[in-house]
């Protein structure tokens, strides 16, 4: 595995945002770890990183995390044996259900964030943009169509027949013939995933994906028990021999691919590619699911067709959502499969939710008339933001690089020296929270990486390129201490 040991990510990200209470650094770390016992994230029996390592994981002094751990064993939350480190003691019974013990969960910043509020902090968490002026508009509209549809008794499990027929049609003008029986809506994208994850896979089975992808992928396969099997992602994507290579090597049940202005690198494969991925996943009759959810965020070119348009028998399934283009609190996303598979997932959807919201449809529907428009919008919008940030990054943090992206609400920058973790507890302390590498990489590579999405307005974008630049001033000198003291 590259970079940091999983245990040692999972164990950072169980402290949350320790360092933003007040106090003493030491007693602050020391109120995180407790915290995160008494929640259960850090259960009875966990092995504690030692203290040199979590000083290095932490960027703070090995004298900080000494005093912290000393206050716990104090309390008697921690002990210490001889010859088996220190673990954690003991805590209260848990009132929580098992479904909240999820370690995906408690490492994945952008659920946290959900859950707990940003207070003073300036996310760059989550890759999404504020909901389209349209919305309003249109909700005045939807009087008489659900009129008519509260007559019935509103249970659509595959969806509402217009916005299935609606999403058909935009499919079909990107060059994959579909029929609407070829639609299933869901609750987003993530709902998408989740129900082809539950489908496809039993725990143990193999998931090849690309490193880094899309945190969202990674934490609902995770979750399924499966084998994460990494994929390499260069300025084009993966290349079509090592997805065949993989194939061969490792017979995932499943293969999970962004390729259209990939997350978060934003690159996007070329159509000869894509023909090549539609032939390897006929000829060795994997299932291939294709997030096409940032299809309409170019920042040039149209992308070619979706992987599907190209494959002759395989299963490839594509997945896609109005949450980036119109507003994540629609809640609208869709698979697009073959009809056999398609009925299985409904099935699905119906144990799920029994069907998504019908007035969230009803709009999705009314929206999608005027999608050209809006499309045009929102594209203005991303290249204004993408060429703010950049600009942001030159001017204060000119030692950063990373590969323009074709489309997409990331950067995937590379940092000149140092750990991305460790830099991002730094951050956090400067009041900005970012998404570290490893994070967003199945395999935990990345360690040089952070994750930046451009979607805040100008003001908080500047503060918080702003924080991140005195974050980075506040980092690099113990970088420079620690080379100097090796060297020593």
């Amino acid at each position: 595995m590259n970079g940091r040991p999983a245990a040692e990510l999972d164990f950072v990200h169980s402290l949350g945002s320790w360092s933003q209470a007040s106090g003493p650094v030491y007693r602050r770390l020391a109120n995180g770890l407790r915290s995160a016992v008494l929640r259960g994230d850090l259960e009875p029996g966990r092995r504690v990183p030692a203290e040199r390592n979590l000083a290095r994981l932490l960027a703070v002094s090995r004298t900080t995390v000494v005093a912290a751990y000393e206050i716990l064993r104090q309390e008697g939350w921690l002990e210490t044996r001889q010859g088996s480190g220190t673990r954690v003691r003991s805590a209260p019974r848990r009132t929580a259900p098992p479904g909240d013990e999820s370690p995906s969960f408690r490492r994945h910043p952008v659920y946290r964030s959900l859950i707990e509020g940003s207070g003073g902090t300036i996310e760059f968490l989550g890759a999404h943009l504020p909901g389209t002026g349209a919305i309003p508009e249109e909700l005045v509209s939807l009087k008489d169509g659900m009129a008519r549809l509260a007559r019935g008794h509103g249970y659509l499990p595959a969806g509402l027949p217009e916005l299935r027929c609606a999403i058909a049609a935009r499919l079909e003008a990107r060059g994959l013939p579909t029929r609407d029986d070829q639609i299933l809506i869901t609750s987003g994208a993530q709902q998408a995933i989740g129900l082809v994850a539950q489908l496809f896979l039993q725990k143990g089975d193999a998931v090849a994906l690309e490193s880094p992808t899309y945190l969202g992928a990674i934490d609902i396969f995770s979750n399924a028990g499966a084998h994460l099997v990494p994929l390499p992602v260069g300025d084009h994507g993966i290349r079509p021999d090592a997805l065949a290579e993989i194939v061969r090597r490792a017979s995932p049940r499943l293969v999970y691919l962004v390729p259209t202005f990939h997350n978060p690198t934003g690159a996007l494969v070329p159509e000869p590619v894509r023909r090549e991925m539609a032939r390897i996943a006929d000829e060795t009759d994997v299932a291939l699911v294709e997030d096409d959810t940032l299809a309409d965020l170019t920042l040039g070119a149209e992308p070619p067709p979706p992987v599907a348009a190209f494959a002759r028998t395989a299963s490839v399934l594509t997945i896609g959502s109005l949450s980036k283009v119109l507003w994540g609190g629609l809640r609208i996303g869709w698979i697009r499969a073959p009809e056999p598979v398609l009925a299985r997932l409904t099935r699905l959807k119906i144990l799920t939710d029994l069907g998504c919201s019908v007035l969230s449809q009803l709009a999705a529907v009314e929206l999608l008339g005027r999608i050209e428009g809006i499309r045009r919008a929102r594209r203005r919008e991303v290249r204004t933001k993408y060429g703010r940030m950049a600009a942001l990054l030159r001017r204060l943090l000119p030692s950063w690089s990373w590969t323009p992206p074709a489309g997409g609400l990331s950067l995937w920058v590379r940092l000149p020296h140092g750990d991305a973790t460790g830099f991002a507890q730094i951050a956090l302390r400067h009041g900005v929270a970012i998404v570290p590498g490893p994070l967003a990489s199945p395999d935990g590579g990345g360690a040089d990486r952070l994750r930046l999405p451009f979607v805040h307005d100008a003001a908080t974008m500047a503060e918080g390129i702003g924080r991140l630049a005195r974050a980075w001033r506040a980092y690099s000198p113990e970088l420079r201490a620690e080379r100097t003291s090796l060297i020593v």
